[in-house]
């Protein structure tokens, strides 16, 4: 059997202590220090709360070693599951659901590049997103790709050969118009040109 390298850790010493003593039984799990942290390697971050110094440390993790973080809490709100997210972690368990099995689960499909959420999270987490798009980025014009529809119209364009004039001619706007749109998104994304723009665009899905 395949034994999956996993690395516990916390703010809390004792919080630490017990998710390693759920793990240590399990044959499909090898423990390690913090010193063999390595892209194979799972770590389980444990505490009650995803505050600022939980959020630091799964960015730490994931900088320093590159490979999957899953995050253990006591308590989940709508703000730490997506802060959880954004600061790079797989998935998120609750600690009252977290068995021996439940953990082993988690570090599964951690390693298989899968999400690690329950379905009530999973809901949890779409309506926070919904919320997101709906108070803060519609009204300022912008989608979660974070280009509005005109600056995803006119890279499209760019990306078809056309030039600044004809497109502006196309979507009735000035060519003054259509060179401020490249611009803010050259700026926003910290890229180079509008060429680089294009590529970026293309390269992420983005248009």
């Amino acid at each position: 059997m395949r034994r999956i390298p996993v690395h516990v850790t916390s703010t809390d010493p004792i919080l630490k202590t017990g998710v390693t003593a759920q793990l240590r039984s399990r044959q499909e799990i090898e423990l390690v220090a913090g010193d063999d942290l390595g892209p194979q390697v799972v770590s389980v971050v444990v505490n009650d709360i995803a505050d600022d110094n939980v959020l630091r440390l799964v960015r730490e993790v994931r900088a320093r070693s590159g490979g999957q973080v899953i995050l253990v809490l006591s308590v989940i709100d709508d703000g730490a599951l997506l802060s959880a997210i954004e600061a790079g972690a797989r998935g998120v368990v609750a600690r009252a659901e977290a068995t021996p099995e439940r953990l082993v689960s988690a570090v599964t499909q951690a390693t298989e590049m899968s999400g690690v959420l329950s379905p009530k999270l999973v809901g949890r987490l779409l309506a926070q997103v919904s919320r997101l798009q709906n108070q803060v980025l519609a009204p300022k014009g912008l989608k979660f790709t974070g280009l509005s529809e005109r600056e995803a119209s006119v890279l499209r364009m760019i990306a078809q050969g056309m030039e600044v004039k004809e497109i502006a001619a196309q979507l009735s706007y000035s060519e003054r118009t259509i060179k401020n749109a490249l611009h803010d998104v050259v700026n926003r994304f910290q890229l180079r040109n509008r060429t680089h723009a294009v590529a970026f665009a293309l390269k992420e899905g983005l248009i």
